[in-house]
């Protein structure tokens, strides 16, 4: 498990190169359509998620084994982030411990061992919250009743969402207004046509494996609020300014807001 450890180790340090570019793309991308950020986030997510590296003169990534794989089994373990200032203040205190005797294993092992459960408790916590908060969302709609096909009201939801992968079904809070629930369904169905409870997911799952990365918790909330907008301008594209204010007027008063968890706004 330690080697697990190590090689996502290696893989959140490159990934996180990579989610402080996508904060300073966001930036001077502000008046870009957002399905562009959307795309970007998605680089981080295939970061995260292929263990393969293409070494390159031209790479913007300092190292793509930062922890290389002898680290754990070297007589003095050395990182190699490729920044020689990173290297020169951290190599001397690794060489500091001295060797074991034969048979024993080294400190960096032992920490790594005790690094590599605590991360795997981290991952067990993570994905336990996102099972009971949704079991306890399906526990609140279950009496909710058939307003459409794929669209049911409850009266134990204060705001619209979706729910469901397969099977997408759109909640909706009991007695909506006739005027403001043809916004919220336009929104709605967009986040169904548009996958976005399954980038979503994804982004919660890659989030609980690599909960300890604190860049990535910057990057997931970022990641909903451009689903959220890349949805919304979906939605209001060939609309005119009335009926874009009117659709902005009702998602504000309905309460949609991204939500950390399962279910989607």
């Amino acid at each position: 498990m330690e080697a697990v450890f190590l090689q996502l180790v290696n893989l959140s340090i490159n990934a996180g190169w990579l989610v402080l570019a996508v904060l300073v793309l966001r930036l001077l991308l502000r008046r870009a359509p957002r399905w562009i950020c959307c795309c970007l986030w998605g680089l981080v997510a295939l970061r995260l998620l292929c263990p393969m590296s293409i070494e390159s003169a031209v790479s913007l990534l300092p190292s793509a084994h930062p922890l290389p794989q002898e680290f754990l089994t070297a007589q003095t373990p050395e990182i190699a982030s490729g920044l020689a200032v990173i290297d020169q203040a951290v190599n001397p205190v690794l060489a500091q411990y001295p060797a074991p005797a034969p048979g024993n294993p080294r400190p960096v092992q032992q920490i790594t061992a005790i690094l590599a459960w605590v991360w795997l408790a981290g991952v067990c916590a993570m994905l336990l919250y996102a099972l009971v908060t949704s079991l306890l969302l399906r526990r609140r709609v279950a009496t909710a009743t058939l307003l459409a096909e794929g669209v049911k009201e409850s009266e134990f939801i204060a705001s619209p969402f979706v729910m469901g992968l397969i099977r997408p079904t759109i909640y909706l809070p009991y007695q909506l207004d006739a005027s403001l629930r043809v916004h919220v369904l336009a929104h709605e169905r967009a986040h169904i046509r548009r996958k976005d409870p399954l980038w979503k997911m994804v982004g919660f799952v890659l989030l609980s494996i690599y909960w300890f990365h604190p860049l990535l918790w910057v990057a997931y909330p970022l990641l909903c609020r451009d689903i959220e907008a890349a949805c919304d301008e979906s939605v209001i594209r060939g609309m005119d300014e009335e009926a874009r204010r009117n659709y902005a007027a009702a998602l504000f008063r309905c309460g949609i807001v991204s939500r950390f968890g399962a279910a989607v706004s």
